[in-house]
C-alpha cells in the first residue's frame, strides 16, 4: 500500500499596501518543492470581500 506525507504551505502578495504576487517567486517556491520530490495537489485562495490575500497550496509525496 502507497503512504503519502502532505504539507501546506502560504504565499502571500508582496507589499505592505500592494496585492501583487511575485510570479518568479512562486515558481522558484513550486520548482524546489519539486525538486524535494513534493507533487502540488491543490491550491486554496484565501479570500477576504472578495479579495485574495494569499494562497495555500497544499503537496503530498510518497513515503
Amino acid at each position: 500500500m502507497k503512504r503519502f506525507e502532505y504539507k501546506t504551505i502560504e504565499i502571500k502578495p508582496k507589499g505592505t499596501w500592494s496585492w501583487k504576487f511575485d510570479i518568479v517567486e512562486i515558481d522558484k517556491i513550486l520548482n524546489e518543492m519539486g525538486s524535494q520530490g513534493w507533487e502540488l495537489v491543490t491550491i486554496e485562495s484565501r479570500d477576504m470581500s472578495g479579495t485574495a490575500y494569499g494562497f495555500h497550496y497544499t503537496f503530498k509525496r510518497e513515503i
